[in-house]
């Protein structure tokens, strides 16, 4: 199958003996023309170069050096015939040059230091195409050794895909050639593909194709699907990346390692959660590396929305939040701090959300109400943030937080949390505003019916101000807070509503609420007649 269309089968015998005894001459001279500045010249002497490794086969090994040397340089030919051909050349000698040859050369090559990047791209591309012509016996006892080229290739040529390509191909290839013998370095097959897989940002296609590889790998060594890889394998990955997490840069291969097990593993990370949260913890400390932070803080914000992972991450979420999400939204200055501090309350939202916090640990951060705990500064100066999207996650945040804590806020965390709720009312970001009013809906079932009246009179006037906005969008975003503030005091609130009405350009949505602090009010006097 790799011989050129124009042989049928072998060459005879007498044909390959003569090629072999003047092999040493042709090589030379080939060698020299692959070089040679003619275009036709390089493309005749390809053309030549292939015909002579069909008859001369196995021979070609004595001049292995000569010609992966010759390989190198013209694989990437600037004209395309020429290259192609030299790729078939390559491909076909792969199946005549012992892999124990050829792998030791390239990597004593690769070994030099005077080897520039474009020179390992081209052995890099030389040695995948050889090893698409080996069989699996030649090639399985030499994985570990093309393992260590591949690892030293990772670090020393630059990510971009004309470089990583040849990388991928190399593991691809040894995959392909060697199938269930891969099983003993499948874990370094899976790191290297998993590594690839990290650049899905930068590149996109060579990440998949390295998904792909993942599929193969699984397949190869025995495992009914990539899943069962991830699930077999990321335990140990996962505590060999974390294990240097505090020594992460932004450009540490360890860092991308860890974000893409989390995203592609899943559920397979679910055993090992608890490896994850020192590593989210570093997102807290304000002397690591903004850019780590920024990228923990991301990645836990997908996994907190993770369902996969939703069991192992309520085991610790009150964790997550007292050490990693609380500390991160504490206000500092500067822009850093502050788009640190965007990431902290997305993920502060999304704990809340999916309830991965019970009622008594966000109490316990929210503390009691004249010794607040971190949580209730926290959501007071994000909610006043300078900036605009700050403030409106954060009222999303708040509004999971009375949700989850509802009746158990006494009398100071009311009166506290009422003044920053009104401020945000009279936000100059009408979606924040409305995002506020739902935040205060979810807050006032936390009021003790018979509120103080003077300060109840405080909320239910800076409520009533609203649903005269000029925004409808607004006036409709605050009525369920009003309708829920009826409950508080549903008499008082009649008389201020009353009241009120007449200042308004239209009393509909006032009437709304008199109707319902009407029926309250009812209820109340039934039920006291019941009793």
């Amino acid at each position: 199958a790799l011989y050129p269309s124009a042989f049928r089968g072998r060459p005879n015998a007498g044909a390959r003996a003569m090629v072999a005894e003047c092999l040493g001459l042709l090589v030379g001279e080939l060698v020299t023309e692959l070089s040679d500045w003619s275009v036709t010249t390089r493309n005749k002497a390809a053309a030549t170069l292939l015909n002579t490794i069909v008859y001369a086969e196995k021979h070609v090994a004595k001049h292995a050096e000569a010609l992966l040397g010759a390989f190198s340089k013209a694989c990437m030919d600037e004209e395309d015939a020429v290259a192609t051909k030299v790729d078939q050349c390559v491909r076909l000698a792969g199946a005549f040059i012992p892999p124990e040859l050829f792998i030791s050369v390239i990597e004593n090559t690769l070994r030099n230091s005077g080897a520039t990047a474009g020179s390992k791209k081209a052995w890099m591309a030389v040695l995948a195409t050889l090893l698409e012509g080996c069989g699996r016996e030649e090639v399985a006892p030499l994985l570990s050794k093309v393992c260590d080229i591949v690892s030293d290739m990772e670090t020393s040529l630059p990510e971009s895909e004309e470089f990583q390509i040849h990388i991928l191909r190399v593991v691809l290839g040894c995959i392909t050639a060697a199938g269930p013998d891969c099983g003993p370095l499948r874990r370094r097959f899976f790191i290297a593909l998993l590594r690839i897989q990290a650049m899905s940002r930068t590149l996109p296609t060579l990440a998949s194709r390295a998904t792909a590889g993942i599929a193969a790998l699984a397949s190869a060594v025995g495992e009914p699907d990539a899943a069962s890889l991830y699930a077999s394998e990321a335990g140990p990955v996962l505590e060999a990346v974390a294990a240097s997490a505090k020594e992460w840069r932004r450009d540490s291969h360890e860092l991308l390692l860890f974000d893409t097990l989390l995203r592609e593993g899943s559920a397979a990370l679910a055993p090992h959660f608890g490896t994850c949260i020192p590593v989210f913890a570093l997102a807290a400390d304000a002397q690591r590396d903004a850019h780590v932070r920024s990228t923990l803080l991301v990645l836990l914000d997908h996994v907190l929305s993770d369902e996969a992972l939703r069991e192992p991450a309520r085991a610790r979420g009150a964790e997550l939040l007292s050490d990693v999400v609380v500390p991160v939204c504490m206000w500092r200055a500067g822009k850093v701090a502050g788009a640190l501090r965007k990431g902290g309350v997305a993920c502060l939202r999304q704990l809340l959300k999916a309830r991965l916090c019970d009622r008594e640990a966000v109490m316990t951060q929210l503390g009691k109400g004249f010794e607040p705990g971190p949580l209730e500064p926290v959501l007071k100066s994000c909610m006043d943030d300078d900036d605009p999207e700050v403030r409106f996650i954060t009222c999303g945040a708040v509004q999971e937080c009375f949700a989850l804590v509802e009746g158990l806020l006494d009398s100071e965390q009311v009166r506290n949390m009422y003044i920053e709720l009104l401020k945000r009312l009279d936000d100059s970001n009408d979606r924040i505003r409305i995002e506020a009013a739902r935040a205060f809906a979810l807050f006032l079932p936390s009021v003790p019916r018979g509120y103080d009246p003077g300060q109840f009179d405080y909320i239910v006037r800076g409520l009533l101000v609203h649903l005269d906005d000029q925004n409808p969008e607004v006036q409709q975003g605050v009525l369920p807070a009003a309708l829920a503030a009826a409950a508080v005091n549903p008499g008082q609130m009649i008389t201020i509503v009353r009241e009120c009405a007449s200042k308004h350009r239209s009393a509909a949505l006032c009437d709304q609420v008199i109707e319902r602090a009407t029926q309250l009010k009812r209820a109340e006097g039934l039920a006291d007649d019941l009793s």
